[in-house]
């Protein structure tokens, strides 16, 4: 039963699609600590310097930074988790650009008037 559900999901052209370009911060410090991570196009800004970013699944990205690599793990499209090989390890959450919670409620009300015919 579960082998032709899967075959039906892959003929469909479901394809996984890896979070947008976002800058995450540490909410723990009261000094900002951010990074820039743009998925989509493989790059990471951290201190003002770009580094590759490279893609170990959908959720899952590594990039090299002064000798220490660091694991990306996308926890939701808002949080993501990076731990270091030199044993540091932090959760960052996104920033909400301007204008952007607007455009999430536009988009909503938006869903809600077509699903009530108006």
């Amino acid at each position: 039963m579960l082998i032709p559900a899967v075959l039906i999901c892959l003929s469909c052209g479901v394809k996984p699609v890896p979070p947008p370009k976002g800058t995450f911060c540490d909410p723990l410090k009261k000094e900002r600590d951010c990074i820039t991570l743009d998925f989509r196009d493989g790059k990471t800004i951290l201190n003002e310097k770009e580094y590759a970013l490279k893609s170990s699944g959908i959720l899952n990205y590594a990039f090299s930074a002064e000798s220490v690599t660091y694991d990306v793990e996308v926890l939701n499209e808002n949080r993501v988790r990076i731990v270091g090989t030199d044993g540091s390890q932090k959760l960052f959450l996104r920033l909400k650009e301007k204008g952007e919670r607007k455009k999430e409620w536009a988009r909503l009300w938006q869903v809600i008037k077509e699903s009530l015919g108006l």
